[in-house]
């Protein structure tokens, strides 16, 4: 085979590749070039939350003044809360199940399953199924 002909595989090859592992999650994005490990790996706050698709993001912040989680690059996780009655940090572990689609935390023996409708590097969706509750929370980097 001659170089051009080569070259012209491996270039159809790794566009193959590249668009095959796109578009996995419901809400998006539909192309990244980071890996999905490198999107989820930050530190992240509550933007909204929905309970059966109603916006209860008010209700959220009257009860709590500060949430934040970080998911460290070891699968660690360090959950951090503050309300009125004080700050309260949980600590575990994090790790992808389902083929990347979903994340699984442990933490103080608490195993918790989300499904990710959207995961970039700066905004991810996650959604929990808690019998027949459905919570959607909607994470923006911590600043």
């Amino acid at each position: 085979m001659s170089k051009k002909v080569l070259s012209g595989f491996f270039i159809v090859s790794l566009v193959a590749v590249i668009f095959s592992s796109c578009g996995k999650y419901e809400d998006g994005p539909s192309f990244s070039l980071s890996t999905k490990k490198n999107r989820v790996v930050n530190t992240w706050k509550i933007e909204k939350i929905f309970v059966n698709d109603v916006d209860r993001t008010s209700l959220f912040q009257a009860f709590i003044d500060s949430y934040k989680v970080e998911l460290t690059s070891d699968d660690k996780v360090v959950e951090t809360l503050t309300s009125i009655l004080g700050t309260q940090t949980n600590n575990g572990t994090w790790e992808f199940s389902s083929g990347k689609e979903s994340i699984i935390t442990t933490i103080s023996g608490n195993k918790i399953s989300y499904r990710i409708l959207r995961l970039m590097s700066d905004e991810m969706w996650l959604e929990e199924m808690d019998g027949n509750n459905k919570y959607v929370r909607h994470f923006i980097t911590f600043s």
